[in-house]
């Protein structure tokens, strides 16, 4: 079946979180944007994939302003061209960061508190929110995400990868590699790739981003059980089932028990997800399944940083030598197998 989508002229600034709050993980006891890959930090590779995509109108980057000045000096980043780049300072946790640059890219001139935040101008902006960690990140998978991404439809839409555009990634032989953790829905397995396209002022329950942020790496019993709890009374009651299977899911796929992963990922269809957040949220909310993976191959661990370095090279070649999305300049419609 054919995917014919029309492309928008519309573009959208771009959010790169690159806070240092307390439920940031770090790797080798440092923040993951400072580490260096072949000589330069690891956020300037995701700046300079930003800066070559047509959808995207100017770069935010929130953290510590005096690091990221100086690292992606460093790099050799332009702040000028091809796109604006904005240091923002930090504040408090994920969700200010987010929020705050939010009502930067409203208007860098004005006071963001003196907008009008109700205005349907404001209402209906959305941003590109990209996460700091993953340098293997791709123009031409951006501009897919951007492009395929219903901004008409939904207020929230997040990146997903199948698990079987993520295989080529894994360990082979003496060679290192990234395995990574999924979301087992009855459709497929599939890896969140951390792009959001958002209208933020469409997010109801905004306070839910941050504890949902705060128990996203759920490795520990512990965190599972709070955040179930805090998903009592906010969701129905069938969708609380499909939180207890992909925890069940995932549960087993550690111990490698594969049957019983079969049967509780029928707990949970990909559209039974998406009302599950789109209700806690009080939003609408998409997952758009993307085939190229750059996005997904982030850093949360040491043994991450180590492959990535290792195979730097290959895996950015690899994904280079994907299919490339057309320019929006060169084709107004864009047809996939």
């Amino acid at each position: 079946m054919n995917d014919s989508t029309q492309y928008s002229d519309e573009k959208y600034d771009a959010i790169l979180l690159a806070g240092e709050g307390e439920s940031s993980y770090k790797v080798y006891h440092q923040h993951k944007a400072f580490l260096e890959i072949n000589g330069k930090c690891i956020i300037s590779y995701v700046v300079e994939a930003l800066q070559q995509v047509e959808s995207i109108k100017d770069i935010y980057i929130v953290g510590s302003q005096k690091k990221l000045k100086q690292a992606l000096g460093n790099s050799g980043v332009d702040f000028y061209y091809p796109k604006t780049i904005y240091l923002i300072e930090q504040q408090t946790n994920l969700y200010e960061n987010i929020f705050q640059t939010f009502l930067k890219t409203i208007s860098c001139e004005k006071d963001p508190l003196t907008v009008d935040l109700e205005a349907s101008q404001n209402k209906d902006k959305s941003v590109l929110i990209v996460p700091c960690d993953s340098p293997l990140l791709t123009p031409h998978e951006v501009e897919y995400f951007i492009s395929h991404s219903d901004t008409n439809k939904y207020d929230h839409i997040l990146g997903l990868i199948p698990e079987e555009s993520l295989k080529q990634f894994y360990p082979t032989g003496s060679l290192p590699g990234i395995k990574m953790a999924y979301l087992h829905l009855r459709e497929n397995n599939y890896r969140i790739n951390n792009l959001h396209l958002v209208k933020p002022l469409r997010i109801g329950n905004r306070e839910y981003v941050q504890k949902m942020y705060q128990y996203r790496y759920q490795r520990d019993f512990k965190k599972i059980v709070l955040f179930g709890r805090n998903l009592l009374g906010k969701i129905k009651l069938r969708y609380y089932r499909c939180y207890i299977g992909l925890q069940l899911c995932q549960f087993f796929t550690s111990i490698g028990w594969k049957l019983p992963v079969k049967y509780f990922k029928k707990w949970t269809a990909k559209k039974d997800m998406e009302n599950c957040i789109s209700s806690l949220l009080n939003t609408r909310f998409k997952g758009l399944e993307v085939p190229y993976p750059g996005a997904a191959l982030d850093i949360d661990r040491d043994s991450d940083y180590e492959a990535i370095k290792t195979r730097y090279n290959e895996w950015h070649d690899l994904l280079l030598s994907m299919k490339k999305f057309p320019s929006r300049a060169n084709n107004k419609s864009h047809v996939t197998g």
